[in-house]
């Protein structure tokens, strides 16, 4: 599979350059598959056989505003403490990871996770638009009330670059926790970060409007419900000081930290004890 860094670059191939700018469009970082792919859960049956659990999963198709269809599943495990709303990073389909949905869903939780619109099994719009996404982040958020229990906590975890769609949603519904996961604050250090060649070759990113208004301090300085921020040891993609630095920023009054030893960027849900951090944040407002 490729990696995220290497989507990056391929399609930065393709990037407009202006003087000594780079011209970051939404299509320079937010990756798209070319054609769309089935819905696949065959490795979440499997996992949830070979443990021995019980699930029910649902294949969920969800319109936008656009009449464009979202799709992905509605987990749901036995005695949840909570529902989970996943926004997943950069070429993160649900088909591909399947273990993620069965590793929290073990907490125990409900998992509502769709794919992007263009990515995996959703249909794709002709032009590529960040408020777009943002508005079908809402679009999911507000399915969970007649997909799960709404008697629990519904939590928003948004997952790299999923952790700025995570936070949009906190901003404009109510919910009972945030998690943000491999967080990153603004597109311009994400993508120095990725690709370091870039940010050494010219003098500066030219921000589409969209692309600019993806910040995470301004939402979390407003927020003030639970929050935990997890990010890997190795992370050199989104590393630790700029979740630091977001725990900082956030107004929250219940806000905490986790640390994964020895993750890289995509690994910190493979980590036991990641699973062991998760189940003590919702511990402290499920109890």
């Amino acid at each position: 599979m490729m990696t995220f860094k290497n989507a990056v670059i391929s399609v930065f191939a393709s990037v407009t350059l202006i003087g000594c700018a780079i011209n970051v469009s939404p299509s320079a970082f937010f990756y798209q598959d070319t054609q769309q792919k089935p819905l696949d859960t065959t490795k979440l049956h499997a996992a949830i056989q070979k443990d021995k659990t019980s699930a029910g999963i649902t294949r969920v198709e969800v319109k936008n505003e656009t009449g464009l269809t979202l799709r992905g599943v509605a987990v749901s495990y036995p005695d949840p403490i909570v529902n989970i709303v996943f926004f997943a990073d950069n070429r993160m389909p649900v088909s591909e990871n399947n273990s993620v949905i069965h590793r929290l869903g073990k907490l125990p939780v409900n998992i509502l996770w769709l794919d992007y619109q263009g990515v995996g099994a959703s249909d794709k719009a002709k032009n590529l638009s960040i408020n777009a996404i943002k508005q079908d982040a809402l679009t999911q958020f507000d399915y969970v009330e007649s997909a799960f229990d709404a008697s629990i906590p519904t939590i928003v975890h948004g997952r790299g670059i999923g952790s700025y769609f995570a936070s949009y949603v906190a901003a404009n519904r109510k919910i009972d926790a945030l998690v943000l996961d491999g967080a990153f604050n603004n597109i311009s250090d994400l993508i120095a970060n990725m690709v370091p060649g870039f940010s050494n070759s010219f003098t500066n990113m030219k921000l589409h409007d969209e692309v600019h208004s993806m910040q995470i301090a301004p939402i979390l300085r407003h927020y003030e419900g639970p929050l935990w921020l997890v990010v890997g040891e190795e992370d050199k993609i989104t590393p630790y000081p700029i979740s630091q630095q977001l725990l900082e920023d956030a107004s929250s009054s219940e806000k905490y930290i986790s640390v994964i030893p020895g993750a890289t960027h995509n690994a910190t849900l493979k980590s036991d004890y990641a699973i062991a951090q998760y189940k003590q944040f919702l511990a402290r407002f499920t109890q």
